[in-house]
């Protein structure tokens, strides 16, 4: 009985650690120790003519009470000075922060001279308000002349002046744009200097029809194409420029299936009511703690405990192999026995830290099989169309249930060679339940999925 009612506790920990929390925010002094940058919650942008007037304070209250922490403000452009409006930027900011709001300063950077532009974005990150707030990290928009030397050089006085970790927000054209720029971008320049990609996602054409769903998802798989990177943060910036709810809607469902790690909105002139209502709803499309689970799976691969998914991204299925992989080799405390337990029972089914610790998928597949935790496959005329199909969410967070109570029956029941693991067996890995149309009923695991999971149960384990 102890055993269900714990691996009912597991299920439902790993299950919650995987879905979006949404909590009422605290009021007027909130201090924000959170990593520098960008905030995990929506944006609006804001332009030089059009600052927020009056009440500030009731103004940054109704962006946090709609999930809206991140405000990026423009603070110049290639032709005025590096700050426009020092006396109303250091009111913002102090309202702001008071009430959770993250301000990031953006500039229109025309690149026809890129240290002078370098330059103004450096004064508006380095400005301090009379009662010592600054903004939270810069995001130069990126526009014109983007011959990569250009690019280049403005991005080295930038990080020069402010610091190799200092949060720099590239903001960029579409790759799927049609503007002649596009062509001049080098995406693995821009990954190389800058920690966030931005991309303007505009869908409202007046030269064709725009489907903001496929446009972002194409949009941010073209980026991790191009960039070569895997791991690169990409921050979505939707077209608020006379898009509907629904738009939007399908926009952040967009930026959920890519894992995007951040989504803002640039509206006409001002967010509207109906605007506002749609991205407060972004907590029910966008996984939480978005730059943590990237941040799991770029150790991962960095590690070379997970190989990088095939056109670099992330998004996508990972197989039952590679799943497999990155729980043995995590896990495998669960798995083995000390030194001195080992002499104590040589006949034990459990294999060595060596064995998991470099095992790949079907050595993995066989150490899990042999402990029970997944159906024998011996007798299946394809072992490797097993491990090449996707594993899906319930499997996956059952299996690690199981493997975390193998480590509490290890713990606390230890009785030699004769202990047996079939209780924890899991439904089979070829049967995979489908609806009445035939589809999977859960959409697949995918590479980010899998890294936080495992990373939760590897630090349950230490």
């Amino acid at each position: 009985m102890w055993n269900l009612v714990r691996k009912n506790f597991v299920l439902i920990s790993l299950s919650i650690a995987m879905t979006a929390v949404s909590l009422p925010g605290m009021a007027a002094n909130y201090k924000d120790d959170a990593a520098p940058g960008l905030a995990d919650a929506a944006g609006i942008w804001i332009n030089l003519w059009n600052y927020p007037q009056g009440d500030l304070e009731a103004y940054f209250q109704d962006l946090k009470e709609h999930g809206i922490r991140n405000v990026f403000l423009q603070t110049s452009r290639s032709n005025t000075p590096g700050i426009v409006n020092p006396a109303k930027l250091g009111d913002l900011l102090e309202a702001a922060h008071r009430h959770g709001v993250r301000i990031l300063a953006w500039s229109f950077a025309e690149l026809y001279n890129p240290e002078l532009d370098a330059a103004k974005m450096v004064e508006a990150a380095q400005y301090r308000s009379p009662a010592g707030e600054h903004v939270d990290g810069a995001a130069p928009n990126l526009e014109k002349n983007l011959e990569p030397k250009r690019i280049e050089k403005y991005a080295q006085v930038v990080r020069e002046k402010l610091g190799a970790n200092y949060p720099l927000i590239a903001v960029v054209y579409s790759p799927l744009n049609k503007c002649f720029e596009v062509k001049r971008i080098s995406w693995p320049l821009l990954a190389q200097y800058f920690d966030v990609i931005a991309p303007m996602i505009y869908w409202n054409s007046k030269y064709e029809k725009i489907e903001p769903y496929s446009y972002t998802v194409k949009t941010i798989q073209k980026i991790r194409e191009l960039s070569g990177k895997a791991d690169i943060e990409i921050s979505a910036i939707g077209d608020g420029m006379g898009s509907s709810s629904d738009a939007i809607h399908e926009f952040l469902r967009a930026c959920r299936d890519s894992e995007a790690t951040g989504i803002s909105l640039y509206p006409n002139q001002r967010i509207t009511d109906e605007q506002k209502k749609a991205v407060a709803r972004h907590h029910d499309y966008l996984k939480p703690n978005a730059r943590f689970r990237l941040a799991a799976f770029r150790e991962y691969v960095k590690q070379g405990q997970l190989n990088p998914p095939p056109a670099q991204d992330p998004a996508q299925s990972i197989p039952r192999r590679e799943f497999y992989q990155l729980l043995v080799r995590q896990l495998y405390p669960a798995f083995t026995l000390s030194r001195d337990e080992a002499q104590k029972h040589h006949n034990s089914p459990l294999p060595s830290v060596l064995e998991c610790k470099e095992a790949n998928g079907e050595t993995a597949l066989q150490i899990l099989v042999n402990l029970g935790l997944v159906a024998d496959m011996s007798e299946l005329t394809s072992i490797q169309g097993v491990l090449d199909s996707p594993i899906y969410p319930d499997e996956a967070v059952s299996l690690i249930a199981s493997v975390l109570e193998l480590e509490q029956k290890k713990l606390h029941h230890r009785k030699g060679p004769g202990r047996r693991f079939d209780r924890f067996l899991v439904p089979s890995a070829q049967a995979e339940a489908v609806n009445g149309t035939g589809q999977p009923k859960n959409q697949a695991l995918n590479y980010i999925d899998a890294s936080h999971m495992v990373l939760q149960a590897s630090s349950a384990l230490r």
